[in-house]
């Protein structure tokens, strides 16, 4: 008897369609696209020994996982035929159709069929269709490639985000998608970072803070937020998972039902071994995707239960798990810890639909292991049948942290002042995906595009601090006056020297010691305790002064000028608009001039005149808009520093220590003069942050 050839069937929905199809289109699309092969490859006969699918993958990704799997599954053999409905569903690149439609496909005896076109590679006179469909779909990507990145490139110099995730602190607008709005659930973990780093905290200290009052990292939260974010699996395998060492972990569990057919009462039997794990860890629930999912847990033994044996498990009894019984199965919500005395997990969905999944995830804190066991985490399906157990994914990763470099991404990140930095990266091609750093002057930056988190003075202050390269001490704090002190000979940077006194005082000296003095004379040292009492007696003074009437007299002075610069906010505002709406209607005009050109109302040389015409009105009004636009920043500007002023100064009377905060609202430099001798005294001179 003559065996039938093997047919694979290869099916792909693509990228291109992931935003004009509804989750029921692309799957009533991919359904089609298989009932119309599988009822090809039957009408001749041939054996149908796989369907490989790829939904929302671009036809020019090369790591298409069930594409990969049909090539090897090619290569190894096991196939005859690969038949597809058209050729670009096999490929849009024209590199990967040479390559293995009329390559490796002859090389291996592989026949490529593609039903629209009539492509078959066993036929030499559909080569050069092949080819030629090939070409126009390549041009298609570089087409489809250009035109997105000159879109991206006009958002971005709009002031449109344009990433895939929203920056740590904010979120995307449920109503503009390409606008950021804060996230009120991690807003204040930002403005936390800021503070922290202000009052002097290093970064490894706030890092180690936000880690204790176990607040998820940024990526950690979103992940937990149902990101599509896409990680590597720790393991590609789908043996059970260890656990060893102590530590925090997400495990995470998921599903996928490729079967195209509703799958009901879905319940599986989870569990860790040795079951002593539960005692010496908590394990919380924190993620359930899919509504018709419910996760209990028992307390009785596998034997009581009558799943287990002495020697084995008994899979086929489903009806055991009757989870009306809540003395047997008690329901797990989401957030709460699972009890110490469990001993397994059952999951059950009601429906489950085809081309749908399920996953969940649970938090764990394994807290000591001091037998060092290797726990393994198992999954068994019961129902519908054992099989499936093979087609989940269980991954069991560390609980990514705050780091060092987190925190400083963040500090250093103008999103947090309002301000959007974008074109920081690109990639070759659409072909070659290799990361390119842009050069600085090449990044599209725009200023106020959306809510700041963080006040303009906080920034500058810790921008400031972030320049000088401050370093914390043990304790995680940074010296009081660090990056604060220079010497006025050398205008080096004055550090600390010398052993502590007996009160754990330091002294300072400048920084040419390290040079055995060849570029400074000024070769004292200065009791940190000492500089202190100095800095705070000036800094009284200051405040002695400010209170004084004369000041008063300045401040009203400058709150005069405040209000008429309020006038001028307003005339600026109402000339703006007026521009606003002169521009629009130039932007008209030219749609017009090309409306009349097309229908001959208007000839080719009056075309050109009234398009000269209308771009010079429209640049002189844009050039007055930006002038405009600048002195209303200007105004803006001037006023927040006069009231930062005001309200630095209101918060103090007087003070009897210096603290964090003080030196840095007031002090920008402290300058340290030479040590004269003969009067036992050196020049101090304190650098204010104001005139």
């Amino acid at each position: 008897m003559e065996r039938k050839l093997r047919v694979v069937l290869y099916l792909r929905l693509s990228d291109e369609d992931r935003d004009k199809l509804t989750k029921e289109q692309k799957s009533e699309s991919i359904k089609n696209q298989k009932q119309m092969l599988t009822s090809y490859a039957l009408g001749q006969g041939w054996q149908i020994i796989h369907i490989y699918d790829d939904e929302d993958w671009s036809g020019a990704d090369q790591t298409r996982p069930n594409f990969n799997r049909m090539i090897s599954a090619c290569r190894n053999q096991e196939v005859d035929i690969v038949l597809v409905k058209s050729q670009a569903r096999f490929a849009r690149d024209m590199e990967i159709v040479e390559k293995y439609v009329h390559d490796k496909f002859i090389e291996w005896n592989v026949r490529f069929v593609s039903l629209m076109e009539n492509i078959d590679n066993t036929k030499r006179e559909t080569k050069k269709t092949s080819q030629i469909i090939g070409l126009t779909d390549e041009w298609f990507l570089e087409d489809t490639s250009h035109n997105i990145r000159e879109t991206l490139k006009t958002k971005r110099k709009n002031g449109e985000y344009t990433g895939s995730f929203a920056p740590y602190g904010y979120q995307k607008d449920p109503e503009n998608k390409n606008h950021l709005v804060p996230d009120e659930k991690v807003k204040p973990y930002v403005i936390r970072i800021f503070e922290e780093y202000n009052h002097g905290y290093g970064m490894e200290k706030i890092a180690h803070h936000l880690m204790q009052d176990g607040i998820y990292s940024p990526l950690e939260y979103k992940l937990s937020t149902g990101s599509r974010l896409k990680l590597p699996f720790f393991s590609q395998n789908r043996n059970p998972q260890k656990i060893t060492k102590a530590g925090n972990y997400v495990i995470h569990i998921q599903y996928y039902n490729t079967s195209r057919e509703v799958l009901t009462n879905l319940t599986t039997l989870e569990y860790f071994y040795p079951q002593t794990f539960y005692a010496d860890s908590e394990l919380v629930l924190s993620r359930v995707k899919n509504e018709n999912t419910q996760i209990y847990y028992s307390e009785y033994s596998l034997i009581d239960l009558g799943i287990q044996k002495e020697h084995g498990i008994t899979l086929e009894k489903a009806e055991l798990f009757n989870f009306n019984d809540h003395d047997r199965w008690k329901p797990l919500s989401l957030g709460e810890k699972v009890s110490k005395k469990t001993t397994c997990l059952a999951v059950h969905t009601k429906n489950l639909d085809r081309m749908n999944e399920i996953f969940y995830e649970f938090n764990l804190k394994l807290k000591q292991n001091p037998q060092r066991l290797n726990y393994d985490y198992h999954l068994y399906c019961i129902s519908p049948t054992t099989t499936i157990t093979k087609d989940y994914q269980i991954q069991i990763r560390p609980q990514y942290q705050w780091s060092l470099a987190t925190i400083k991404k963040i500090l250093h990140d103008e999103v947090y002042i309002g301000n959007l930095i974008q074109f920081k990266t690109t990639t070759v091609s659409y072909k070659n995906k290799k990361i390119i750093y842009n050069l600085e002057q090449d990044k599209i930056r725009v200023e106020n595009t959306h809510e700041p988190l963080i006040d303009q003075p906080l920034w500058n202050q810790v921008q400031k601090k972030l320049k000088l390269r401050q370093k914390s001490n043990k304790n995680g704090k940074i010296h009081l006056l660090a990056g604060k002190v220079f010497c006025s000979c050398c205008q080096s940077i004055f550090y600390k020297c010398g052993k502590k006194d007996k009160v754990g005082s330091r002294y300072l000296c400048c920084k040419d010691k390290v040079n055995k003095w060849r570029n400074c004379t000024n070769q004292k040292y200065i009791k940190e305790s000492k500089l202190q009492e100095i800095v705070l007696t000036h800094f009284n003074f200051l405040l002695q002064k400010y209170y004084q009437i004369d000041q008063q007299l300045t401040i009203h002075h400058q709150e005069m000028e405040k209000g008429w610069l309020e006038q001028e906010k307003k005339r600026i505002a109402k000339e703006k608009k007026e521009l606003v709406e002169e521009l629009e209607k130039r932007h008209t005009n030219f749609q017009n001039l090309y409306e009349d050109l097309k229908k001959d109302l208007l000839d080719q040389e009056e075309y050109f005149f009234l398009k000269k015409k209308y771009r010079e009105e429209y640049e002189k009004l844009n050039h007055r808009y930006q002038v405009l636009v600048t002195k209303e920043k200007k105004i803006i500007k001037k006023q927040t520093e006069w009231q930062n002023q005001k309200n630095m100064f209101l918060k103090y009377t007087k003070v009897s220590q210096l603290d964090i905060e003080i030196v840095n609202d007031f002090i920008d430099q402290i300058l340290i003069g030479q040590y004269n001798p003969l009067t036992n005294t050196r020049e101090i001179e304190i650098i204010w942050n104001f005139d």
